[in-house]
């Protein structure tokens, strides 16, 4: 199940995102606006003093939203899933610094872009953000990042000259992270061809939770997955591919207890194992590894 902040269906980004993994899914879709009226949905129109995201309404047309707002009616729809009613559950938004309870295993956007973003900091990288909108530039306040040379520009998806002029703003960047499922492969290939640098797409950092996740209940071959990470992965059990991508995200032994329904010290087992088989010693290390493989 994919939980977007706007309306569905949002093939856009869905249809690229399941070309590229390759794998038996049955894609379902529920939008946050799905089913409000004109007058509710702006009522969830951003207002002064309040974070704002945008997202794409069913027309094409976009939308700029009150970010906490809309986050608590994306928690509630998440929370109102039934156990097991999914195998996985994607929360397809970056931009919304929460977590979100559910019963089934889920995938959170922006976790694991944050998680991305720490572990390439962390590792010494100057970090650039394109964000999508010039607002969230100066709303971008991530704490555990505050200590890391991290830049921010913005530019709307498919807009040649705004990533021109947010290159610019970045160029003492070594990599540049896209941090909106708007932006395309294509956008990530015109930024490459730009800069000559690195270019992280969140669409492919998802695609790549999601195919360690249904890896773990589904045994099938990994398209696209670099050979030796491929090789290192065949030596997981099912469960120790699950706890790969949730420690991916970033999340807690105990979070990743609480998604997989097992107690956090079969977690701890299970995430020794993982960095043991992976032939890691950090988290920060295994995470840089998953981008990687997503990112040949």
């Amino acid at each position: 199940m994919f939980l977007s902040v706007g309306q569905s269906p949002r093939a856009d980004i869905i249809d690229e995102m399941l070309e590229s993994l390759d794998m038996p899914i049955e894609a379902m879709e529920v939008g946050a606006l799905d089913g409000l009226s004109a007058a509710e949905i702006a009522d969830l129109r951003v207002r002064p003093g309040e974070l704002s995201i945008i997202t794409r309404m069913a027309d094409g047309s976009d939308i700029v939203v009150s970010k906490p707002r809309i986050a608590e009616r994306m928690a509630r729809i998440a929370a109102g899933f039934q156990p097991n009613q999914f195998d996985l559950v994607v929360i397809l938004s970056t931009g919304l610094f929460r977590d979100f309870e559910s019963t089934c295993p889920t995938v959170n956007a922006q976790r694991a872009m944050e998680s991305t973003v720490i572990s390439l900091a962390a590792h010494g990288s100057r970090v650039g953000l394109i964000q999508p909108l010039a607002q969230q530039v100066e709303e971008l306040n991530i704490p555990a990042l505050s200590s890391y040379h991290i830049s921010a520009s913005h530019a709307a998806d498919g807009d040649k000259g705004l990533i021109a002029n947010a290159l610019i703003d970045l160029s003492d960047c070594e990599i540049i992270v896209l941090n909106s499922v708007a932006f395309t492969e294509l956008d990530r290939q015109m930024v490459a061809k730009a800069s000559g640098k690195p270019v992280i797409l969140a669409r492919r950092i998802i695609a790549s939770a999601i195919r360690l996740l249904l890896l773990g209940t589904h045994p099938v071959t990994a398209p696209g997955v670099a050979p030796e990470f491929s090789e290192k992965l065949q030596r997981l059990t099912p469960r120790e591919r699950q706890v790969l991508s949730l420690v991916a995200e970033g999340l807690s032994n105990k979070a990743i207890a609480r998604q997989l329904g097992i107690s956090p010290k079969t977690v701890e087992i299970h995430r020794s194992n993982v960095m043991s088989k992976m032939e890691v010693s950090s988290s920060n290390t295994l995470i840089r590894m998953v981008v990687a493989a997503g990112h040949p």
